[in-house]
């Protein structure tokens, strides 16, 4: 259940952008359409824990470049990502609350928009990701709370908890005005090789 979270808002939102596209740019409007699929069948296919970092990525451009549509230049992306950790295996649908969070709070309200930021490296058999922006940060006193009470920051917090027990890490460092990081720390997995079928003799 707590993967399946995605905000309703986002749909309707998307939905609207592609309305207006359908008029003043269809190419985009399509473009927009395919991209919203392609979100809509991860989200729909029965969920797995984990998934490969590379396709939690895949989402992630593919929710961003919505998210730009809707915003135009005023939000920027960039990706900081180690290839080697794009083979691990990471929490299924990790990424996206933290992203929408980063949007939604942190630079909505901004009149010069700004950017999100996603990183991955590996240290020391840790898998470390990274979800920053500069945005318009989170008051010290709320802080203190959102592991509990923040709806997005909490739910990613409870599904750490439920698959790695104590052994995982997820620090927030914010500030008014100077943006919001969150870093994830969990162990490094990687996938089960492929099976491939054996060769006829």
């Amino acid at each position: 259940a707590l993967t399946s979270q995605i905000n309703p808002h986002f749909l309707f939102n998307t939905l609207n952008s592609v309305s207006s596209l359908i008029r003043t740019n269809p190419d985009q409007a399509r473009a927009v359409v395919y991209k919203l699929s392609n979100i809509l069948r991860k989200l729909l296919r029965k969920s797995e824990s984990f998934s490969p970092l590379r396709d939690e990525l895949a989402f992630i451009e593919d929710y961003m470049a919505i998210e730009m549509v809707r915003f135009g230049d005023k939000l920027r992306f960039v990706k900081e990502v180690d290839p080697e950790t794009l083979d691990r295996l990471a929490p299924s649908m990790i990424l996206q609350p933290l992203v929408e969070n980063s949007i939604k709070h942190g630079l909505a309200g901004k009149v010069e928009g700004g950017m999100v930021r996603i990183g991955s490296r590996l240290a020391g058999g840790r898998l470390i990701l990274l979800v920053e922006d500069d945005g318009a940060g989170i008051p010290e006193a709320r802080l203190a709370t959102l592991l509990e009470q923040g709806i997005g920051v909490s739910n990613v917090n409870e599904r750490l908890k439920v698959l790695f027990g104590n052994d995982y890490r997820m620090t927030i460092d914010s500030r008014p005005g100077g943006g919001t990081r969150t870093e994830i720390e969990v162990p490094e997995l990687a996938p089960a090789p492929q099976q491939t079928a054996p060769t006829p003799a």
